[in-house]
């Protein structure tokens, strides 16, 4: 085999091993909800993003999409633990919070709530 051969096998074979190892995430759930974080139809998540997208301005109702979260997956139930941002919210079912798992608190704390006493 010329050199040119094995270059283009190794790169084609690097390739497909990095398709295959890269798709064993499950799909995150989209799920269009109202202010209050419960399931409602797509067309409304829908219709907003059309009225944004051609410049309307005025009261729109509060529409969004949440990726991930749990729920009972049903019209009217409550999304847990979603994210607005698709790929943030830990999985694809779980939480992950509204920020991808960020958590207050920090340096090791336990927020024991003592507070008040510095050093010993």
């Amino acid at each position: 085999m010329k050199r040119t051969e094995h270059i283009t096998l190794g790169l084609l074979a690097g390739m497909a091993l990095a398709f295959t190892t890269g798709c064993h995430r499950a799909p995150e759930r989209r799920s269009c909800v109202d202010e209050t974080g419960s399931i409602t139809s797509d067309q409304n998540c829908q219709m907003v993003e059309q009225r944004r997208r051609s410049g309307f301005v005025g009261p729109m109702p509060y529409y969004h999409y949440l990726y991930g979260g749990s729920s009972g997956w049903n019209m009217g139930d409550r999304v847990v633990g979603g994210n607005p941002m698709p790929g943030m919210s830990g999985g694809g079912s779980g939480g992950g919070g509204f920020f991808g798992g960020i958590m207050r608190g920090g340096f090791g704390s336990s927020a024991s709530g003592s507070g008040g006493s510095g050093g010993e």
